[in-house]
């Protein structure tokens, strides 16, 4: 184990800041992405870029991430069709996939290199996190890292700078608000008391704006008010627990115009929401939730699927918000969307020789366009990549 001179105990904990907020990202090797080095990471990052230019890969490192922390690296190589798939270009090119993710200026941070196996998965080669107090150590100190049979050691109970790093990247999450069909969970009804945090596909939703409305009436009803300026329709939330099933609730809601003298026969539940409203209801319940609660960096996959334009100004209202207090990570095919952002907010995903490459914009780059032209008019333009170009 390298290390940068003794820890005292103190150092283990938190650093100063918002805890688990992402400060920079390496990626090699992984899918698409041959090579990406110390990718700056800021409160707000938008990801646009072409179909295939792989945007959804870079998200997928997140989640990725996510499997190796909890013990399902198996799992994830098993369901991606092996090792092979995963590599980028196979193992003939690629030999092995390398993270480095960190937080709040290095102070703490986590690599980890994997390689395949002769039965298509991974083993775990190098695998450590750190902690860093420049103030007191030149380098920072390593704590190598063990993981048991086929999983990373991460996954792993672990204390001192590894139990900080676990805890860090238990506390932010990937949301994907994509399946709105009438077999959705997040139409259905919800375990009353699975309402710890939003799960990643809002199937608790209802349970969890129930915990809102009964513990948290500030956020409650300004994720309330939120919704009701994108669907004037909507009144408020019918939230309790079913009479045939105490334990179970499900997502109704009260209609504006109702006749308030039989109101208590106008509710209606999820199904006679459209897909673009309650991916909507979605957004402001992630975004508007108690501070206490929301993951120290949220990350979506293409928010605006089925927003009407009002709508997406709204969600990029939402998220400029949030990012005052919450990293924000988004992808987003929406020129509309990227209209609301700054170029430094930026990320331009193009293929280069088949491997992804990413650039922030910068706004002097831009100065003089911007004008004459929005930023999503910018992009249309193909100004600064990230759109479709022949090979």
């Amino acid at each position: 184990m390298a290390t940068g001179g003794q820890l005292d105990t103190s150092e283990n904990g938190p650093a100063p800041g918002k805890k688990g907020e992402l400060d920079y990202l390496t990626v090699k090797g992984f899918r698409s992405i041959k090579s990406i080095e110390r990718l700056e990471l800021r409160p707000i990052n938008v990801l646009v870029g072409a179909n295939g230019s792989g945007k959804s890969n870079f998200v997928g490192v997140f989640a990725f991430l996510r499997d190796l922390r909890q013990g399902h690296l198996v799992a994830y190589t098993d369901a991606a069709g092996g090792a092979e798939k995963i590599l980028h270009f196979g193992s003939k090119v690629t030999k092995e996939i390398e993270l480095e993710i960190a937080f709040r200026d290095g102070i703490n941070g986590y690599h980890v290199a994997l390689s395949p196996t002769a039965e298509d998965r991974f083993y775990v080669h190098d695998e450590r996190c750190w902690f860093w107090n420049k103030s007191q150590h030149p380098r920072p100190y390593f704590e190598s890292l063990a993981g048991s049979g086929k999983e990373a050691g991460i996954s792993e109970p672990q204390n001192r700078v590894p139990g900080w790093v676990q805890s860090s990247l238990d506390s932010w999450r990937l949301y994907h608000f994509h399946d709105t069909s009438n077999t959705s969970l997040m139409r259905k009804t919800a375990d009353v008391d699975d309402n710890r945090f939003l799960r990643a596909d809002a199937s608790n939703l209802a349970a969890y704006l129930y915990l809102l409305r009964q513990a948290h009436q500030p956020e409650y009803q300004l994720i309330r008010k939120t919704i009701q300026r994108v669907a004037p329709f909507f009144d408020d939330f019918h939230l309790e627990p079913l009479r045939s099933n105490p334990s179970k609730v499900k997502l109704e809601w009260i209609h504006k115009f109702s006749d308030p003298f039989t109101a208590f026969d106008a509710y209606f539940d999820a199904s006679s929401l459209s897909d673009g409203t309650l991916r909507f209801i979605c957004l402001s319940t992630l975004f508007l939730q108690p501070l206490a609660f929301r993951p120290s960096t949220i990350i979506v996959d293409e928010p605006e699927l089925g927003l009407h334009p009002y709508a997406i100004t709204m969600l990029a209202n939402l998220v400029r918000a949030a990012a005052t207090e919450t990293q924000v990570i988004l992808s987003t095919q929406s020129a509309l969307l990227l209209d609301h952002f700054q170029p430094e907010d930026v990320l331009v995903a193009d293929l280069e020789q088949g491997a992804t490459t990413l650039k922030r914009l910068q706004s002097q780059d831009l100065a003089v366009w911007l004008e004459e032209y929005s930023l999503g008019q910018l992009w249309e333009k193909n100004q600064f990549g990230g759109r479709p170009t022949r090979g």
